[in-house]
């Protein structure tokens, strides 16, 4: 992270260390990308997370595991293979699937099938070439790839670990996350936070102010920010938040985002007969949104918009409600409450957090499931 005030990065290998009194907090990574780093490979179109053109890969330490979780330098294999097999026209939305297929691999340890790079780019939109010669490239780069398509392939095992200028592998290493403070260019604060008790003392010292808590920031693509929030709380590294466990129930951490979630229902299913259900939720879950936009969106986040702003049709709220789960809050006095869905939407949740989300075991004999999407 780098010393207090100073914003510590890597941006394809390359150190930045920005002082937080030259820019404002709410400035999104896609600006300085562009506006900073003066990378304009990387587009801007919808502002809305749907499509795929803003897309990069980030890499950081998962708070709970402590594994490096993935959420990209000269011409990569990828960026290749989309030339070679003519998937660019105009160009503009290259740069979003070279990164959601780079990011693909990376989470997938380099073997994807075809299914999976086909179910992987719902989110990214072509504006002239048409999808069939992107996906013939990508789908060449699968394990289960046709053999015309794989007689165009260099080996890909080290496709996601090997740099193009050197040839050598990253050694890239992420540090563990710090608890720190900023005050940006327009006196408004970021606070980086580690645990619960750290969100609740900055929501403390704020007062009155409004404030926000950050985690994927997905929200903004439906629902346009609050311009006057004058303190920000990244809560991505709060252990608490982002656990699991299986047993007599599923329990999830409230900032699990919704990526982590259908591998955990995926998990629970396969471990337990009581929870053969929840693969109906993971069928449902994998048409909400995007790819990219359920790496980075939380379970909390779905429902925190939908708590503020009823008329939202979350299907989060939807199928978690049709299971009978429970949320358990809690709040500056360590105080928890255990509701309902529907009761949750009547609660004054300032300064409140969403600590987990408890799902039952049914009996498989007894119950049967089915859930639809009609838009």
């Amino acid at each position: 992270m780098g010393s207090m005030g100073i914003l510590s990065f890597s941006i394809n290998g390359k150190p930045y260390n920005v002082p937080a009194s030259e820019i404002s907090v709410d400035t999104s990574l896609n600006t300085f990308i562009r506006n900073r780093a003066n990378l304009t490979g990387t587009k801007f179109m919808c502002l809305e997370g749907g499509c795929g053109v803003c897309i990069v890969v980030l890499k950081g330490i998962h708070p709970s595991d402590k594994r490096e979780d993935y959420m990209g330098y000269g011409y990569h294999p990828i960026q290749e293979r989309l030339a070679n097999l003519n998937g660019t026209q105009c160009g503009y939305c290259s740069p979003g699937m070279v990164m959601n297929m780079y990011g693909l691999l990376e989470h997938k340890g380099g073997k994807v099938t075809m299914d999976e790079v086909e179910n992987s780019f719902g989110s990214n939109i072509c504006r002239c070439t048409g999808y069939r010669p992107i996906l013939d490239a990508f789908k060449s780069l699968a394990t289960d790839a046709d053999e015309k398509l794989v007689a165009l392939c260099r080996d890909i095992e080290d496709l996601p670990k090997k740099c193009p200028k050197t040839g050598l592998k990253c050694e890239g290493r992420c540090h563990p996350p710090e608890k720190k403070f900023f005050k940006g260019s327009e006196s408004k604060e970021w606070h980086k936070v580690l645990n619960l008790q750290d969100i609740f003392t900055v929501f403390q010292k704020s007062g009155d102010k409004k404030y926000m808590l950050v985690a994927g920031n997905t929200a903004h693509g439906v629902y346009r920010r609050d311009p006057n929030i004058e303190v920000f709380i990244d809560v991505n590294s709060v252990d608490e938040l982002r656990k699991h466990s299986i047993g007599e129930t599923l329990e999830l951490g409230g900032n699990v985002n919704l990526t982590e979630m259908m591998e955990i229902l995926e998990k629970a299913a396969s471990t337990k007969p009581e929870f053969e259900y929840c693969r109906v939720l993971i069928r449902h879950i994998d048409v909400v949104a995007s790819v990219p936009v359920r790496n980075t969106g939380t379970i909390a986040g779905n429902l925190s918009i939908k708590h503020a702003n009823i008329e939202f049709p979350s299907d989060i709220f939807l199928i978690l409600e049709a299971v009978g789960a429970k949320l358990t809050i809690v709040d500056g006095s360590g105080k928890t409450i255990v509701v309902s869905l529907v009761d949750y939407l009547k609660i004054d949740m300032n300064k409140k957090i969403i600590l987990k989300v408890t799902l039952p075991a049914f009996d498989p004999s007894r119950i049967f499931m089915r859930s639809f999407k009609v838009v």
